[in-house]
């Protein structure tokens, strides 16, 4: 006899009749509690394949901007700080490992206190808002000025789900695959990819496998993720959702490197 058990019956001898109506305001519910279902939830949703699942095309194909962005591979230091991480990595893609010991990498850090822009600062704080696709297209353009990267940045902002908007992505995608001189950032919505809570997010792309129609997506939330392919398709699904910073959805950013220096 448990303890529970035991407590009822001594009760009801007690209480009579009235434990009834105790016992049937302490019934279990019928729903699990939030911390009971994220216990046996998955750590990604159907539209997202980690890459500790699925690493052949990296392995197999030259994926040059999977390599090119791994070595610099860094997490977003609070929940709305995955624009600095993201424009970290493209910066330390594009100009690759400096020839010099005494060249630092580029830092989440210092970048943010070499451009010293207040606005940004306290958007990525830890009760920061984050920062919307428009604001990322002005602090890529001006991180680039800052390390002296001559680089076109293409923008490209998705308006519907159209087949042909579709075959659109898929040309960019492809393009960028080619060489590592270019690295595209995506901002979507992430719970759509990861069906987590949607939130409006940025990451660099890792790798487009054209035969497979995915994406892989190098995504600095790191606390949760791994990089994970997701199909172009629920992409740009996710790159139409709207959000508070951004209620006409996102898209991504082109940056095509002409020449780098320290």
């Amino acid at each position: 006899m448990t303890q529970a058990t035991w407590t009822a019956g001594a009760l009801a001898r007690i209480l009579g009749s009235g434990l009834l109506l105790w016992t049937a305001c302490m019934a279990a519910p019928t729903a699990a509690p939030a911390w009971a279902q994220e216990d046996v939830k998955p750590k990604f949703g159907p539209d997202a394949i980690p890459i500790t699942r699925a690493s052949d095309y990296v392995r197999t194909a030259p994926a040059p901007d999977y390599w090119a962005l791994s070595p610099y591979y860094v997490p977003q230091m609070t929940g709305a700080s995955c624009s600095l991480a993201s424009v970290t990595m493209m910066l330390n893609a594009l100009r690759g490992l400096p020839a010099l010991a005494s060249e630092r990498l580029v830092t989440p850090k210092q970048l943010l206190d070499r451009l010293d822009d207040d606005h940004w600062r306290a958007a990525i704080a830890d009760d920061g808002e984050g920062i919307s696709f428009g604001e990322l297209i002005d602090y890529v353009h001006r991180s680039l000025a800052a390390y002296n990267i001559d680089a076109e940045v293409e923008v490209w902002r998705p308006r519907d789900a159209s087949p042909a908007t579709l075959a659109e992505l898929r040309r960019i995608l492809a393009g960028n695959e080619r060489s590592a001189d270019d690295i595209i950032l995506l901002a979507f919505d992430q719970g759509t990819l990861t069906g987590d809570v949607g939130l409006g997010h940025i990451a660099p792309l890792g790798a487009y496998d054209a035969a497979t129609k995915r994406a892989l997506v190098m995504d600095p939330d790191r606390t949760w993720y791994v990089p994970y392919w997701t199909s172009d398709a629920r992409l740009l699904d996710a790159m139409l959702k709207p959000d508070r910073a951004d209620p006409e959805g996102s898209g991504l950013i082109r940056v095509r490197s002409r020449r780098a220096s320290g």
